[in-house]
């Protein structure tokens, strides 16, 4: 049978969940290619290479372009068509669709060969764990796969047949799957119960497996550096990391980055991985405010931990790429200020800023939906975190704020001395291209010599830069309001929807039911009217 995988777009980070399935079906025989909606004309690779089924991988930013792209594909031909990824996941809803025939629900690496089997007998895919197609159908999930290890390495061949990724120096592994904590915001938490007791939710390959797998890499292809995409690469300073460290440093010998947990983070940990090679991680604020942080975010780690992990991979020479989440709901622009200030304080060498969004299926993006400071069904919204919210509790000036802030708020940070001009004044004008401009200019910057780190050819930093400059280019190429609408809007919006004593209220509410979540369940539900009653 002939696969044609479709993802949206190809950009730093491989995808990793096509290429998996993609080995899993070379494997049986399958023959498999990859389209990219953004990069290519996919119809026309379709109507050439006339495949037997379309398997796309989207999240929800993803949706909008996969919806329009199929609705119009099925207008001309009938392929059969299977929805997988985050947004299938989580807002099972999409089965609906017409142009869609089934979704694959959680892990697909077993629901695929019994899709394709299914599919070439001439069967009907009823009864296939994992796989829905219609609503009625009730979900039969399977468990977990426990042994990483019994997978396939990744078919690189996918994706480095396209020459522009074969050839740039950043390549990604994956060394476990699972991600154990409930951030609302995240895809994981809702994942986490839709399998429980349905096993282990975090998975480790061997080190070995890993090493394997790396060389092989290597061996046919360019690696300067290595994006180990897991949630969190490690929770402790183990007898695995040891290991890792070991091998790594002895065998592989290339520079990593990683993504980590403040609250995890020793002493011990950073120095296992300096001696592995680790260049840079990733590593959270998400906001200064401890009970924002705490409860909204779930995120159990006090400002003072925050700063000793900070300050421990400073010790050990570490980059870090740092997180913080604006505009969260019912905050005020002065919580926003004071995440940036611990920003400043802390130093990550690349501090990034980013605007919440109410994705679909998590805790907070359903709570925002059921208080009415969001309406999902307005359609599609722009989910790049660098846009505007989309919460009807900020007003437009508000908003406007927000937006300059995450802007300008890594000038801030790299440059304290502007702090004051920013957040007194230029974050209350009119949002503009030039505000952009600064803001990737340091943004590429930062990328480039403090977090994925390697040595360019001139071409190839031309190269980078187009690259990168896509993943912003939505802000650059948004059409600027007329100055006579954009003053009626500030005129109109001055104030927030909510009064500061109303907004308070509604905030302690959110916290209450983000850190809470069985209280969540009942709001839910129903049974709870006024949470204020409950605590």
């Amino acid at each position: 049978m002939k696969v044609m995988f479709v993802v949206n777009d190809l950009g730093v980070n491989e995808p990793f969940g096509p290429m998996i399935l993609s080995a899993i079906l070379k494997e049986k025989g399958h023959e498999t290619t990859l389209g990219v909606l953004k990069k290519e004309d996919v119809a026309g690779k379709i109507f050439s290479w006339k495949p037997d089924l379309l398997a796309y991988s989207m999240m929800s930013v993803d949706m909008k372009d996969m919806k329009n792209f199929n609705d119009a594909l099925r207008k001309k031909t009938k392929i059969f068509t299977l929805l997988g990824g985050a947004h299938a996941t989580l807002d099972r809803s999409c089965v609906k669709d017409e142009a869609i025939d089934a979704i694959c629900v959680g892990e697909g690496d077993r629901a695929i060969i019994n899709v394709t089997e299914r599919l070439e007998a001439g069967k009907s895919l009823e009864g296939i764990p994992n796989i829905l197609v219609s609503e009625d159908d009730a979900l039969d999930l399977g468990n977990f796969i426990e042994d990483m290890d019994s997978l396939p390495f990744m078919d690189r061949d996918l994706v480095y047949s396209y020459p522009e990724m074969a050839r740039f120096g950043i390549k990604g592994i994956w060394a476990s799957r699972g991600c154990i904590f409930p951030c609302p915001y995240c895809f994981n938490n809702r994942y986490n119960e839709l399998y429980r007791n349905k096993g282990r939710i975090v998975r480790r390959r061997s080190v070995d497996s890993i090493i394997k797998e790396t060389k092989e890499l290597i061996s046919r292809h360019r690696v300067d550096f290595i994006r180990i995409q897991d949630d969190v690469f490690v929770n402790r300073a183990d007898d695995w990391l040891k290991e890792f460290s070991e091998k790594w440093s002895s065998e592989i010998k290339k520079p990593f980055y990683c993504l980590l947990r403040s609250e995890l983070v020793t002493e011990e940990m950073a120095r296992y991985l300096k001696k592995a090679g680790c260049f840079s991680i990733c590593m959270s604020i998400e906001a200064a405010d401890d009970g924002i942080r705490m409860k909204m975010m779930r995120r159990k780690v006090t400002k003072k931990q925050l700063e000793a992990a900070f300050g421990i991979f400073k010790k050990h020479k570490i980059n870090v790429y740092a997180n913080t989440m604006l505009a969260l709901p019912y905050t005020s622009l002065e919580h926003d200020i004071a995440s940036l200030d611990f920003a400043i304080k802390v130093k990550p060498e690349m501090p990034n800023f980013s605007i919440f969004m109410p994705y679909p299926g998590t805790d907070l993006g359903d709570y925002c939906f059921e208080e009415g400071i969001y309406d999902s069904k307005e359609g599609f919204i722009d989910y790049g975190m660098r846009n505007k919210s989309p919460l009807n509790c900020f007003s437009e000036k508000e908003k406007n704020a927000q937006y300059n802030l995450c802007e300008l708020a890594i000038v801030a940070v790299k440059l304290p001395f502007l702090r004051n001009l920013i957040v007194n004044h230029l974050i209350y004008w009119k949002p503009n291209k030039i505000f952009f401009l600064v803001h990737y200019l340091f943004a590429v910057s930062s990328y480039g010599r403090k977090i994925f780190y390697f040595k360019h050819t001139i071409p190839e930093y031309f190269e980078l830069i187009i690259k990168t400059f896509k993943h912003y280019l939505y802000d650059f190429t948004k059409k600027e309001k007329p100055r006579a609408e954009y003053k009626q809007e500030k005129d109109k919006a001055q104030s927030s929807p909510f009064d500061p004593e109303k907004r308070k209220v509604k905030l302690r509410e959110c916290l209450e039911a983000m850190a809470n979540s069985s209280l969540y369940e009942k709001r839910k539900s129903g049974s709870c009217k006024d949470l204020k009653r409950e605590k």
